[in-house]
Formats: C-alpha cells, structure tokens, sequence
C-alpha cells in the first residue's frame, strides 16, 4: 500500500517537521452552536469529509504555516471565515465549539499555546485566589523540601505536584487541578512541571495564576529543552546574577537575582555521623560528585577544542577562571534556541573538572573525600576517598565534625554559589573556598579570611584553621550568624513574593 504523501514545513525553531492531515488530528471541545477552528491542518479541502455536519466556521490560522502551503486559501471551504487571533476572546471560546489541530503546537507554539491556554481556561469554574503554592517536584528532589519549609514559613500552603504528569498531559492534567482550586504562585525549579512547548505556562496565566521559574543550573543548558520562546514572558530567577544580562539580551523580560541559601530547620541542627565518618576531627573534608547526573549524555559526542582548552588549563594554574562566559567569547554560540550552547557548555565542565581535580589533588592525603568511586580512580588525589553520604541525615553533623570543609566551584556558573556556602556555616561548620564574583553577596572582611585563589593556597589555609583557635571560632559565629540572618530560604522566598507582586 502505497503511504500518503505528507507535507512539510520549517518550523518555528527552525526545524523541518511533517504535518499529518488526517481527522485523528484535531480534538473537538464541546461549546455552543457556532464552530471556530484553532488551524486547518495542512490540507483544509479534506475538512468537509473529516467534520459533515460543519457546513460554517470560522477559523484561526498561523499565517507563517499558510505562508509555506501552496494555494492555501483557495484550498480552504468557501463557507470557513478567518478569525483574527486578537477576536479569539474568552467570551467568544466559552460559546464555540473549538476543533483544534493538535500538531500545530508543536510547530508554531508561539502562536498557537495562547490560544489553546484560552480555550480550556474560559471553561474552568470561577474560583477565587488562595494562599497556595503550586511546586513541581518529585520524590528527592532539589530544593522541593527547603522551598515547601520556606513558603510554609510566610503563610502559604504547598501544594506539591509531580512533575513527570504535568508535562506530559499539561492539557488535561492543569484544567483538573485548576477547577478545584487557584494558586497564588506556581514555582519551578528549572522549567520542572511546565511542558517545552508552552501551553502549561499559558493556561496557568490565564488562570490568573503567577508562574516563576528559578534557573538553578546554567540557564541556557535548562532552555535547550524549551521549544518555545514563551520563557521570555516567564518571571525568572537565576542563582548566578552574571547571566542576568545575557538572558535579557536574548530576549527575557524579568529576571532577578535569588542565590541559594540555608535551610535552619534542615542543616541547623541534627543529623548523625554514619560509621564511615566518625574520625574527622582536625581534617578537611570535601563533599560532592565528580560529574552531574546523565553528564555524557546531555554532552554526547562533544569535546572542547583543544586550542581554547590548553589555554582553559593555563588560566587555572594562575587561578583565573575559563568559566562559561570566557568559553562563550571564544565560541560565540547560539544561545537558544537549538544546542549549539552545549559547545561552550561542555568547554566549560571539563575546565570545572580540571580544577577540582587540582583543588583535591593539593589538599593531600589527609584530606576526605565523600563522593563517588570515580575520585578515588584518579591518580593525582592521595586524598582519602569514601563513600556519599545521606544529604539531610549526615551532611549537617559531618560539617560540624570536620575540622574545615573545602568549596570547589564549578565554570558552569560563573558567580554562581554551591549549597556549601550556606549548608556549611548553618550546620555549624567551617568553610574553606575558591575565590568567585558570587561571593560578592557576602561581607568582604569574612570572605578575604576564608578564601583561596590557586590550589597552592589550600593547605596553608586549612593550617590556619586546623585547630580550634579563639580567632577561628569567632569568625564561625560571624559567618553563622550572617547566614541565618540574611541568606535563609525564608529570606529568599521574600524575594520571590515581592517580585512577583504577591506580598
């Protein structure tokens, strides 16, 4: 049997993508009398057989896909009307049978999660704002427990949702959930719970309902899985206040800066030394992986050019930083859309890893290391290596224990801070770290006394601060007392309510 015939179009990344015509492809949602389509579909002559009984409609479509038809008008029912997007009001999709075509989301999602947000939105019941938090998070992971403590704190009701479901029914899965009741906020960590094409963000909006999204990590790595250029309108926070600027020049609208912090009724108190650390007492401990989860496969076929890395590693031995704004200037990639930024990302991890592994390797063999085997593989660190440890059920009482914890800063985040910066003074530990512009948040007369510039430096510091001297438990209580004054989640959930105009 011969296959139809399907025709093709660039879409709105860029990308060539195939347009079925077949009924399959449109939803019919219930209404009144009067039919309004959301797109044609590639072949609008085979309507009349697809829907008989729809002898008048009106019809939306994206002019940049009729543009790449040929004779499209023509080929439209001569008793189908054009509908300009701005008249496909609330009101007017409330009293319309709406046949939508479903692939045309995926290809102009710009144009077309708008107007398919509106449709389900105007057919939710009314329900009036409440103090709920909406947070996408699923079973471990980051930040979902600091952030519900934190908004729980200001008065709000968490509401935590999973993530996975979200984002593969937004459609089905947001009109539910919103027909019971109105969040103040929906938070996400990292686009987690918002589709890549758009329509949660929309409908959400429609709702009435505030969307934030917190880019924890390198934003442009978040945004290559983001079809839509729907980011732009989205309220954004970003750890690392040096990618402000450059978000904004790509095209985002509101950006704030929201560093990590602490988490008191986490890290304050409690935790328990398991068996594997019970002998820390004047040593230095560092705590951490040796690469991100799924790292080769979101850098898969990618090296960094061997020019720009041997200069990378030249800088490193002078403690300077080849971070990601430095790969950047070399490449000059495309920041979104596409993952043409993974060039300059993966530049950037691998000059990360060259200098951990230079910062461990100058801490000695006294020195431990909690983290996976692949440290204990490498050849220049005699550090002593063991085993990861449970976050929230030993990391507090392991700060406390050792006699310093060493910082180790990736390039992926130019100014950007590690959780050790606020864990560690909060649980009642002493942090050694790497010199970085983030640590511009902090008083500079405690940051000088802690820091590091080359991996020479290390030792003689830990030195300083071996023993427990009146100096070093001075300044423990300064930092400590900074710490849960100024850089709480609570403090950085304030933050979060004044900009989005909710407080």
């Amino acid at each position: 049997m011969t296959r139809p015939v399907r025709i093709q179009i660039t879409n709105e990344l860029g990308n060539r993508q195939t347009l079925p015509s077949d009924r399959s492809q449109f939803e019919v949602i219930p209404g009144g009398e009067g039919v309004i389509f959301l797109g044609l579909g590639p072949e609008p002559e085979l309507l009349r057989n697809h829907f008989p009984d729809v002898r008048e409609a009106r019809y939306v479509e994206c002019p940049t896909m009729t543009g790449q038809i040929r004779n499209f008008e023509a080929r439209v029912p001569v008793d189908y009307t054009p509908l300009p997007p701005e008249e496909f009001t609330p009101e007017l999709a409330r009293q319309s049978t709406v046949l939508r075509y479903r692939p045309g989301l995926k290809a102009f999602p710009s144009f077309w999660a708008p107007l398919a947000a509106r449709t389900a939105a105007c057919r939710l019941p009314k329900t009036a704002p409440s103090r709920v938090v909406w947070l996408p998070s699923g079973e471990g992971d980051l930040l979902g427990k600091e952030l519900t403590l934190a908004f729980e704190e200001k008065g709000y009701q968490v509401r935590t949702l999973d993530p996975e479901t979200l984002e593969r029914s937004p459609g089905t899965e947001l009109p539910a959930l919103l027909s019971r009741e109105r969040p103040a906020l929906f938070f996400s960590i990292n686009f987690k719970g918002l589709e890549p094409f758009g329509l949660a963000f929309h409908l959400l909006r429609e709702a009435g309902v505030e969307v934030a999204v917190w880019l924890v990590d390198n934003p442009f790595h978040i945004l290559t899985s983001v079809k839509t250029g729907a980011w732009k309108e989205a309220r954004l926070f970003v750890t690392d206040h040096s990618f402000i600027a450059p978000l904004i020049r790509a095209g985002a609208r509101r950006v704030t800066h929201l560093p990590l912090a602490a988490s008191p009724p986490l890290f304050a108190t409690g935790g328990s030394l398991p068996e594997h650390a019970r002998d820390l007492g004047g040593r230095l401990v560092f705590v951490g992986r040796s690469e991100f989860p799924k790292k080769s496969k979101f850098f898969a076929g990618l090296t960094p050019n061997p020019r720009i890395l041997e200069e990378a590693v030249t800088m490193l031995e002078k403690g300077e930083r080849p971070h990601f704004h430095w790969w950047q200037e070399h490449i000059r990639a495309t920041l979104w859309p596409g993952n043409e930024i993974r060039h300059v990302g993966v530049g950037a991890e691998v000059a990360g890893y060259a200098w951990k592994v230079r910062c461990l390797a100058a801490a000695g063999p006294e020195a431990v290391i909690f983290g996976d085997e692949k440290w204990g593989q490498i050849s220049e660190i005699t550090a002593e290596t063991r085993s990861p440890l449970d976050y929230y059920a030993a990391l507090p009482a392991v700060y406390r224990a050792a006699a310093a914890t060493l910082n180790v800063t990736g390039m992926q985040l130019p100014a950007g801070l590690t959780q050790r910066h606020f864990d560690v003074w909060c649980a009642g530990g002493f942090l050694l770290t790497d010199a970085n512009p983030g640590l511009q948040i902090f008083p500079e007369a405690l940051v000088e006394q802690i820091m590091f510039k080359t991996p020479a430096d290390i030792l003689p510091l830990f030195s300083r601060f071996r023993e427990e001297t009146p100096e070093k438990t001075e300044l423990r209580e300064a930092w400590r007392k900074h710490i849960l004054s100024d850089h709480t989640y609570a403090n950085r959930i304030d933050t979060v309510l004044t900009a989005a105009g909710l407080e």
